[in-house]
């Protein structure tokens, strides 16, 4: 037990510092100004975890705010990294420049900065840079929006930039929960081989696939 725990750890790691794109869209639609909202998703390249294929079970936890009708901005935590003896933290504002309208999509693109820090070792604090840009559309009121976009992280090491591409879609569970449901294409312009992690699902031998589930609860009632 002892050995599986601390490969998931190391597995856990890896992820973090290689693929830094965690958890779901941090904002696809404009929440407006003064709503709130708490996220918690849980993402991840599919991997084996006690010889069960499955997406890694990496947690995010974030506390959304509208700065105004059209900016978000959020700060998070990372659980997991917690649980052996790492702190995770994240920051972040979304502009949405445009609206669905027909077969027009909802424009919108973020800036994040992912901080890392082993108190383990008592060192190696990482800091990433992440610029993502999204598309969506409303659909309904049971399925409030259908979104695809492209997420990049940036370091000062070779791959110096890490994409993430994505799509996924939100479901209403009730005025203020919503389920958020996303496929990720991690590192699709590297190859998938040779990993610590042994990936299980590398479309065309580059990258990894996964997928992320995330729950919100919205202190005030959604917009649609």
């Amino acid at each position: 037990m002892k050995v599986g725990m601390k490969a998931v750890a190391y597995a856990c790691l890896t992820i973090c510092f290689i693929i830094l794109a965690c958890g779901t869209v941090a904002s696809v639609k404009p929440m407006g100004a003064g709503n709130k909202a708490l996220v918690f998703s849980v993402a991840g390249p599919v991997a084996p975890v006690y010889d069960i294929k499955m997406p890694m079970p990496y947690s995010v936890l974030r506390y959304r705010f509208g700065l105004n009708d059209n900016t978000d901005a959020y700060i998070g935590i990372h659980p997991t990294l917690g649980l052996f003896g790492n702190i995770g933290l994240d920051a972040g504002v979304t502009r949405h420049f445009a609206r669905s309208l027909g077969w027009r999509p909802g424009i919108s693109a973020g800036m994040s900065l992912y901080g890392f820090y082993d108190f383990v070792e008592l060192g190696n604090a990482r800091l990433y840079p992440e610029l993502s840009l999204i598309l969506s559309y409303d659909v309904s009121e049971r399925v409030p929006v259908i979104y695809f976009g492209i997420e990049n992280m940036f370091q000062l090491t070779k791959p110096y930039v890490v994409p993430v591409c994505l799509v996924g879609s939100e479901f209403a569970l009730g005025s203020r929960v919503a389920l958020s449901v996303e496929a990720r294409w991690y590192a699709p312009t590297e190859s998938g081989d040779d990993r610590v992690v042994d990936y299980t699902i590398i479309p065309f031998g580059q990258g990894a696939l996964g997928f992320a589930l995330g729950f919100t609860y919205s202190f005030s009632r959604r917009q649609q």
